[in-house]
């Protein structure tokens, strides 16, 4: 993600859907179970070529984040890889030079921090309001724009480019928190890949039979493929009509996923090699398959805190500009330095960011005054 990060680098920071990547989500994390699982085993044989024991010692750096007008900084020794799934229902048809991406409208940061002991995903609604990068016919940003998170992957020149672009916004959106890398799905392979692992075991919270006669509220059902595709993919004809209900069915489905599948393995080790091969033939990622058994060295002895979700304001508004009424959220930048901190050890350095600066201009305006008098 050296793209992304140089052009965090080149923007000033202000102080102030659908889905598919859930599978990914519990796919993932049973591949880490599993590789876990395997590095166990391979130590009680008296293996010692595993990645940690190779990895050279790194030095802790610091690392800032900028949220809510305050300004946290870590040295954890942190890694984040954001999981996008992509809808083609949201293309802009009348955007020219082909920036018409599919829109990013399932965002996941997978996070895992050795240091604190802990591994967690983050869950980022894709109404949510933020500065979009709109990037030009040679895929240069030209300016942002206020407009929902999922958009970003509207504007690039290609499938790599709208990746970036979406990472990086995702990324100022955390208050410049760097992002390793990205695993990318489309929706359209929901169905196959809940088949894959038999269908998934759900709860039906509130009243989806508009969809499915089967999903009346209170009903335990094994959804088929068809059943899973709605359950995760429905918001404007179900219950409030909100994102942030999708969420919780979502976060419903990947839980029972993760859980059914840790069992899966459980009974037979060679379950995961055939679902992860499945897995990769549908993901675009800018990261070698190395990494997930890298991955999983690091979350060996880390404790899971689960799927964790900023807390924010949803309403309705105009702010995309295109003459509609749109789903909007508002996240509470508090809230994500909070969920953040589940994962990662933050200390809130305001005041000696402000010490350093107010230090800086008083430098600036003796060496002035010197000047002055010389002259």
């Amino acid at each position: 993600m050296k793209d992304a990060r140089k052009r965090r680098g080149a923007k000033k920071r202000l102080l102030m859907g659908g889905f598919s990547a859930a599978l990914a989500i519990a796919l993932f994390g049973a591949v880490l179970f599993m590789l876990e699982r395997s590095s166990r085993q391979r130590e009680d044989v008296g293996d010692s070529g595993s990645w940690g024991q190779a990895q050279e010692e790194v030095e802790s750096q610091e690392t800032q984040l900028t949220l809510n007008e305050r300004v946290y900084a870590y040295t954890d020794q942190l890694e984040t890889y954001l999981l996008i799934g992509t809808d083609n229902s949201g293309a802009n048809p009348e955007a020219k030079q082909g920036f018409n991406g599919d829109l990013a409208d399932f965002l996941v940061l997978f996070m895992v921090n050795p240091d604190t002991g802990r591994y967690g995903f983050v869950q980022i609604d894709r109404d949510t309001i933020t500065d979009v990068p709109i990037l030009d016919e040679k895929g240069e940003e030209i300016g942002t724009a206020l407009e929902q998170i999922c958009t970003a992957h509207w504007y690039g020149r290609n499938e790599e480019e709208r990746n970036i672009n979406t990472v990086y916004t995702v990324s100022e959106l955390l208050g410049g928190l760097p992002i390793d890398g990205y695993y990318c799905m489309n929706m359209n392979d929901i169905p196959s890949l809940n088949h894959a692992v038999g269908g998934v075991s759900v709860t039906i919270e509130e009243d989806l039979q508009s969809l499915d006669p089967a999903m009346r509220k209170g009903a335990q059902i094994l959804l088929t493929d068809e059943q899973a595709e709605k359950f995760v993919r429905a918001r404007m004809s179900v219950g409030d009509g909100t994102n942030r209900s999708r969420l919780r069915r979502q976060r419903q489905y990947m839980e029972n996923m993760y859980k059914q599948i840790h069992e899966r393995i459980s009974e037979n080790a060679g379950y995961i090699n055939d679902l992860y091969k499945e897995l990769r033939t549908v993901l675009e990622t800018d990261q070698p398959d190395k990494t997930v058994s890298e991955i999983a060295a690091k979350i060996r002895d880390c404790e899971y805190v689960g799927i964790l979700t900023p807390d924010g304001e949803s309403t309705e508004g105009t702010q995309l500009d295109d003459g509609e009424i749109h789903s909007e959220f508002y996240v509470d930048q508090a809230s994500i330095a909070e969920v953040l901190g589940k994962i990662v050890a933050l200390s809130d350095i305001t005041e000696d960011v402000i010490t350093e600066d107010e230090q800086m201009i008083i430098e600036e305006e003796f060496t002035d005054d010197e000047e002055n008098v010389e002259e």
